[in-house]
């Protein structure tokens, strides 16, 4: 298992690849840590998105976040805003513990030349978390169930040409997958913690 230590460890000091180029679109999302309950084996909010025409990760597993928006005037405040607006969880800066390198969206059409940030917090104690219209449904995975190999699969994108991406299922009775941008920062986390993920 892996303590909340170790991970302030492995992040402390960790140089992210950030993007260099100042794209017009530019969104952030939190990978939050509830390291109250289960200091040993911390567990990763994520959110299930609403159904919407206008969302390109509609339907899918992922972290709280958003789109930058002007009133977002320093890194990560877009990240909290969004974790606040979606699922009422008011992050603050001495909570947050490092950064992931920023990635391109791929085969999301309107997503393909969004630049994402991710900003990862440690909380000590969740609050009872109300998802807005954005959101159905809040689920809290253990990073040992995270890890686990039998929990690994493959989703056949077709806007990708039928491409297959690594994912993992929420559970072994659950057939919700995380995959896709979500496991692509998965993958730089872990790759920090020394658990490397099978590459997205």
């Amino acid at each position: 298992m892996i303590s909340v230590g170790e991970i302030l460890n492995h992040l402390q000091g960790h140089q992210p690849e950030i993007d260099p180029q100042s794209s017009p679109h530019r969104a952030e999302v939190a990978l939050v840590l509830d390291g109250g309950a289960a200091e040993h084996d911390p567990s990763i909010i994520f959110i299930q998105r609403a159904p919407s025409p206008d969302d390109p990760w509609s339907g899918q597993m992922a972290f709280p976040g958003g789109r930058r928006e002007d009133s977002d005037l320093e890194a990560g405040d877009a990240a909290c805003r969004e974790t606040h607006e979606e699922i009422g969880l008011e992050l603050r800066p001495a909570q947050s513990v490092g950064r992931l390198g920023d990635l391109r969206g791929r085969h999301g059409g309107r997503s393909a030349d969004l630049v994402i940030s991710c900003f990862v917090y440690v909380v000590d104690a969740v609050p009872v978390l109300k998802p807005n219209y954005e959101v159905s449904e809040i689920v809290q995975i253990p990073l040992s169930q995270l890890l686990d190999p039998g929990l690994r699969t493959s989703v056949r994108y077709p806007a990708a040409g039928d491409k297959l991406f690594p994912g993992i299922f929420l559970a072994q009775d659950d057939t919700r997958v995380i995959w896709g941008l979500t496991y692509r920062f998965l993958t730089q986390f872990f790759s920090r913690l020394g658990h490397p993920l099978p590459p997205g």
